[in-house]
C-alpha cells in the first residue's frame, strides 16, 4: 500500500476517520484500490468495512488484530489503536472522559497540542468567563494576572489566569489588539469530537454549583434566581423548550448590542428545568 506511512494514527481520536482518510488517500494514489480490496486485505466483509468507515458500525474485537497487522503497527501504535476503539465505543460520560484522558497521555505532544487546549476550555468553567472578562478588563500580560484573578467570583490564582489566556490564544479565541491588550475574537470552537458531550456535562455541573453559591454570596439586586414547580403534561416539553430557545436568542441579541467598552461585569446565565416526579 502506498499511503501507509503518510498518515499518522496519533493525529486521530476517531479510528473510523483514520480508516476513511487512509482509504481515500490510497484511492487517490492507486485507482485500483477499492473498498473490496481493502476489506480483503484485512479479512472482513466489504459491506461491513463500508459501514465502519462511514461511522455506521464499529470494529469488532476479533477484527482488531487484523487491522493492526495490516498497518504493521508496533507496540505503541497498537496500544493506541486498541484504546481508540474503546474510546469511540464508550457510552457514558465517565467512560468517554476516562478513555480520552488515557489517549492524551499516549499521544506525542505534537499531536495532542490543540486537542488539549480545546479539552481544557470545556473542562474549566473559568475559561469562557475569562474570555468575556477580556471585554471588560484591559489585560496586557502576566503582571495583571493577580489583579484580574482577584476580580473574579470566585477568585482565580494568577497561574489559572495565565494558563487560560495562553489556551484561549492557542485556540484563536482571543488576540492582541492594536493597543497591546488581549481581546476576544469572533471565532468559536467547532468540534464534533466524542469527548465534547462529556466535557460540557462537567462544565454545566460546575456552573450550576456556582449558581447555587451565588444565593449566599451575591446580593439579591445583582442576581436573579427564581424557581417554578408545576404539574405538566410531559408532551408539552418541546413547546417549553422552544420558548426557552427564543428567550436565549433574545438575551444573546441584547448582549451583542453592547459595546465592550461600556461593559463592567461578566454574568453567567443558567436555565434549569427537570422532572421531579412522573406517574408510572
Amino acid at each position: 500500500m502506498l499511503s501507509k506511512n503518510k498518515i499518522n494514527i496519533y493525529d486521530y481520536i476517531d479510528y473510523r476517520q483514520f480508516l476513511r482518510d487512509f482509504y481515500e488517500l490510497e484511492k487517490s494514489l492507486d485507482s485500483s484500490f477499492s473498498i473490496r480490496v481493502f476489506a480483503s486485505a484485512v479479512d472482513i466483509d466489504a459491506s461491513l468495512l463500508f459501514k465502519i468507515i462511514n461511522k455506521k458500525r464499529h470494529l469488532s474485537g476479533q477484527s482488531l488484530d487484523q487491522f493492526i497487522r495490516f498497518f504493521n503497527f508496533k507496540e505503541g501504535k497498537s496500544n493506541y489503536f486498541r484504546e481508540l476503539i474503546l474510546y469511540n465505543k464508550a457510552k457514558t460520560n465517565h467512560e468517554i472522559k476516562r478513555h480520552f484522558e488515557i489517549l492524551q497521555k499516549m499521544r506525542p505532544a505534537s499531536s495532542r497540542y490543540l486537542d488539549e487546549a480545546k479539552y481544557r476550555y470545556f473542562q474549566q468553567w473559568y475559561y469562557p468567563m475569562l474570555r468575556s472578562a477580556l471585554d471588560v478588563y484591559d489585560y496586557y500580560d502576566s503582571t495583571s494576572a493577580k489583579e484580574l484573578g482577584e476580580l473574579c467570583t470566585p477568585p482565580l490564582t494568577p497561574f489559572q489566569v495565565e494558563k487560560a489566556v495562553e489556551s484561549l490564544q492557542q485556540l484563536g479565541l482571543i488576540q492582541k489588539s492594536s493597543k497591546g491588550n488581549y481581546v476576544p475574537t469572533f471565532s468559536h470552537i467547532k468540534t464534533k469530537e466524542h469527548w465534547l458531550s462529556a466535557s460540557i456535562s462537567e462544565y454545566q455541573k460546575t456552573v450550576i454549583e456556582l449558581g447555587k453559591n451565588a444565593i449566599d454570596n451575591i446580593i439579591k439586586k445583582e442576581r436573579d434566581i427564581s424557581t417554578i414547580t408545576m404539574a405538566l403534561d410531559s408532551s408539552q416539553i418541546e413547546r417549553i423548550r422552544a420558548v426557552l430557545t427564543e428567550a436565549r436568542k433574545s438575551i444573546i441579541r441584547i448582549a451583542n448590542t453592547q459595546d465592550p467598552k461600556d461593559c463592567d461585569s461578566v454574568y453567567q446565565l443558567n436555565i434549569q428545568m427537570f422532572p421531579m416526579m412522573k406517574k408510572g
